[in-house]
């Protein structure tokens, strides 16, 4: 019955209403047991809007006002309230900067003339309330955390954290060995149910190698 219920929301959302999309996604938030589950809410993302969001990732992600398209997300990512992700700029080299004269969405060009920057954002990624990634970033690695608040302007290392504005390494989360040791493991390609099994070594804090 869910999936009947999801497969019919989920085409129903084709119909291009804000008011009627916001209660569909709170429909199948409610039906599949929150964003971090359900699987027609990726679907939606996906087709109506390119982004791609992974397994047991949920928050700002779901925002298709904020969150460009050709985002790519991966699994177990927390995307805090407000983040907002730019994949393309305005037009310099134009002669004027408005969207009319670039953007097809406004009707007045045939096609989008100023290309989109796609994002790759690796997985078990943390990024901050209202942090913002401008069009210039193109990956932002497995395991990095994004302040609250920070502005990144360049791509992210994996497993470091960066904040400020612009956004600054401060530090890694892990030395080189343990970075390289979760890497190899590619723990976030399991299932939770999966983990459960080794939940104590996720529920605690990682006994460094320096």
């Amino acid at each position: 019955m869910k999936s009947v219920l999801g497969g019919f929301l989920y085409r129903l959302y084709a119909v291009r209403s804000r008011f009627l999309r916001r209660r569909i996604f709170r429909a199948v938030t409610w039906l599949e047991g929150g964003e971090a589950y359900s699987g027609t809410l990726r679907r939606i993302f996906a087709d109506y809007h390119d982004v791609r969001v992974g397994p047991y990732s949920y928050g700002g992600c779901f925002n298709a006002e904020r969150i460009g398209r050709g985002s790519r997300i991966g699994a177990y990512c927390s995307i805090a309230s407000g983040v907002w992700v730019f994949n393309r700029n305005h037009s310099f080299d134009f002669r004027s900067q408005h969207p009319f004269f670039f953007n097809k969405a406004f009707g007045y060009v045939g096609e989008d003339l100023v290309e989109h920057n796609d994002l790759e954002i690796g997985n078990d990624v943390y990024i901050g309330c209202n942090a913002i990634i401008l069009p210039r970033v193109s990956v932002i690695g497995d395991g990095a955390v994004v302040g609250a608040g920070a502005i990144v302007t360049k791509d992210v290392e994996p497993f470091a954290v960066v904040a400020g504005n612009p956004a600054r390494v401060i530090r890694y989360r892990f030395s080189p060995e343990r970075i390289a040791e979760i890497v190899k493991s590619k723990w976030w390609e399991k299932s939770i149910e999966e983990l459960q099994s080794d939940f104590e070594n996720f529920t605690r804090p990682v006994e460094d190698t320096t």
